[in-house]
C-alpha cells in the first residue's frame, strides 16, 4: 500500500470493476461498496489533510495578496489536537473474562503477534478522524509467518461497509489491499457473511484471485464508529464542519498577523517640508534598522518636520486568536491550555479536572462503543482459530479493559482506594484494586508473580526454621 500527500490530495477516476467469474449477487455488493468508498473518499482525504497540517489557508484575497499567502504556507495544529487530545484518553488495556481470567481463551499470544496494543491507539485515532475504522479477522498464512489469526485495522480511506439495521451489524465489507502509482485500486477484498473473495487486476480486466469460506456466519469485519447515532450508524468525525471552519478562520488570522508584523515592525516616519531634491535623496536612503539618518536644512535654513508613526500593535490579532481558540475548545471539548492559550493565573487541581470533564465524558462514551465492536473481534479470533461456528456463553462474555480516561493522580487515586478498601477489606486481594491504582495488565501480572514467589520463599524459610519439621523436610533417615 502506497501512501503520501500527493496520492491523498489527487482526484481518482475509478469506476466499479466488473470481475470475471464473480456471481451477480456478489458483483452487486462489490459495486455498491466501491461506489460508497468513492463517494466518501474526498471528504476523508480532506479531514486527513487537516489532521496532518497539509491543508493550506484558504485566502480571501482581500487584505493579503494571493502570492504572499502562498509563500507563507500558514497551517494549524488544532485539528490534530482535536483528534489525539481525545484518542490518548482511550487507552486499551487488555481483555478480561467474567471469571476474572487474565488471558481468556489464550487470546494474549494472538493479540501480541498482531501488535494489537500498538495498533489499537492508531485505530482509535483513525476512527475519530474519519468517523469510523474497520477491523478484519482472517485465518493467517502460517507458512508466510502470519499469526494463526490475522487481525488488521483499516482506515475509512481504504475500506467501506454497508450497515444492516435489522441485525445491527455489517451486511458486507470491502478492503482495498493495494493501489497503483495513481492511487487506483489494483487489489480488493470482499467480505460477506459466508466467504472472503480477493479480486485483482492485471491491467486489462479484473478476476477472482482467491476465495474461501470462513464459517463465522457473519462478516469477519467490525466497525468502530465514533459517536454513532440511529441515522448515522458509522458515526461522526472529530474534524467536523465547525472544526474546519474555525481552523480556516484561525489560519487567516495568523496570516494577517504575520503580514502585519512584516510591514509594521519598524515605526514609520512622516516628513513634512522637504524640497523635491531632498525627497529624491530620501528615497535613495537605505531605511534599515540601526541606520543613522539625517535631514539637511532647506534654502531658508528651516528643518523639515518629522512625525513618528507608531508601530502597529499585534494585540488585536492575539485577541482574535484567543477568541477563535475559545470557539474551537467549545466545539471539541478541549481545554484552552491544549491549544496554546496560557492563562494568567495557574489553575487549581479542581479547575484542571473541570476543564477536561467534557473530554473525559467523550472518552468514556467512545470506550463503550469501541468495546462492543472489540468484543466481537475477540469472538471472531477464537472462532476462526478453533473452528467454531458460534461463540460459547463464556466467549460471548469477554470484554475490554480500558484505562481510566480521567487519568487521576497517583495520590488522589491511592487515597480513594484506601478508603474503599477500608469499607470492603476483601477488595485489597483483587486485581481490580490494582487496576484502580493505575497498574497496567503487565505490571499486575508481575506483581502477582513476585508476590507468589515471595510468599513461597517465606513459607519455606518458616518450615526450615522450625526444628519440629526437620524430619518432614528431609524425609526418612535425615
Amino acid at each position: 500500500m502506497k501512501y503520501g500527500r500527493d496520492i491523498l490530495s489527487a482526484p481518482i477516476a475509478f469506476s466499479p470493476p466488473r470481475v470475471a467469474g464473480l456471481p451477480d449477487d456478489l458483483q452487486d455488493q462489490l459495486t455498491e461498496l466501491v461506489v460508497l468508498w468513492a463517494r466518501k473518499r474526498p471528504r476523508n482525504q480532506l479531514r486527513q489533510l487537516y489532521v496532518d497540517a497539509h491543508h493550506l489557508v484558504e485566502n480571501l484575497n482581500l487584505a493579503v495578496p494571493a502570492d504572499i499567502a502562498a509563500r507563507l504556507s500558514i497551517v494549524s495544529s488544532w485539528p490534530e489536537k482535536a483528534v489525539f487530545g481525545l484518542s490518548h484518553l482511550c487507552m486499551w488495556d487488555g481483555v478480561v473474562a467474567p471469571s476474572g481470567d487474565e488471558d481468556p481463551f489464550e487470546l494474549g499470544e494472538v493479540l501480541r503477534e498482531n501488535r494489537f496494543d500498538v495498533e489499537m491507539p492508531q485505530t482509535v485515532a483513525s476512527s475519530m478522524t474519519h468517523s469510523v475504522t474497520f477491523i478484519s479477522t482472517s485465518v493467517g498464512d502460517v507458512a508466510s509467518g502470519d499469526p494463526d489469526v490475522l487481525i488488521l485495522s483499516h482506515s475509512a480511506q481504504w475500506a467501506s461497509a454497508v450497515w444492516d439495521r435489522r441485525t445491527r451489524s455489517l451486511r458486507c465489507g470491502l478492503v482495498i489491499n493495494d493501489i497503483d502509482d495513481l492511487g487506483r485500486p489494483t487489489m480488493l477484498t470482499l467480505l460477506t457473511p459466508e466467504q472472503v473473495i480477493t479480486c485483482r487486476t492485471n491491467g486489462v480486466g479484473w478476476f477472482v484471485d482467491w476465495h474461501a469460506p470462513h464459517g463465522l456466519r457473519r462478516v469477519p469485519m467490525e466497525a468502530l464508529p465514533f459517536r454513532p447515532t440511529l441515522d448515522r450508524p458509522f458515526g461522526r468525525s472529530r474534524i467536523s464542519r465547525p472544526v474546519m471552519t474555525i481552523t480556516d478562520r484561525a489560519m487567516r488570522a495568523a496570516l494577517r498577523m504575520d503580514v502585519a508584523s512584516e510591514l509594521f515592525t519598524a515605526p514609520g516616519l512622516l516628513i513634512r517640508g522637504l524640497t523635491e531634491e531632498q525627497w529624491e535623496d530620501v528615497k535613495q536612503w537605505s531605511w534599515k534598522l540601526g541606520t543613522v539618518r539625517g535631514l539637511t536644512k532647506d534654502e531658508e535654513g528651516d528643518l523639515p518636520e518629522v512625525d513618528r508613526i507608531p508601530q502597529q500593535s499585534m494585540q488585536p490579532f492575539v485577541e482574535q486568536l484567543r477568541e477563535l481558540a475559545a470557539e474551537f475548545a467549545g466545539a471539541t471539548s478541549l481545554p484552552l491550555s491544549a491549544l496554546g492559550i496560557v492563562q494568567d493565573n495557574p489553575s487549581s487541581a479542581e479547575a484542571i479536572y473541570a476543564m477536561k470533564e467534557d473530554l473525559v465524558s467523550e472518552a468514556t462514551a467512545a470506550n463503550r462503543i469501541y468495546g462492543y465492536a472489540l468484543n466481537r473481534v475477540y469472538q471472531n479470533v477464537v472462532m476462526l482459530r478453533d473452528g467454531l461456528d458460534e461463540p460459547s456463553g463464556e466467549l460471548a462474555g469477554l470484554s475490554t479493559r480500558w484505562r481510566n480516561p480521567a487519568m487521576p493522580s497517583i495520590v488522589s487515586q491511592s487515597d480513594a482506594m484506601v478508603k474503599q478498601i477500608s469499607a470492603i477489606p476483601g477488595l485489597a486481594e483483587t486485581d481490580v484494586a490494582l487496576e484502580e491504582l493505575g497498574y497496567s495488565a503487565e505490571q499486575i501480572s508481575r506483581i502477582r508473580a513476585q508476590m507468589a514467589r515471595s510468599q513461597a520463599r517465606q513459607s519455606l524459610m518458616e518450615v526450615l526454621a522450625d526444628p519440629g519439621n526437620s524430619g518432614d523436610v528431609g524425609g526418612d533417615g535425615v
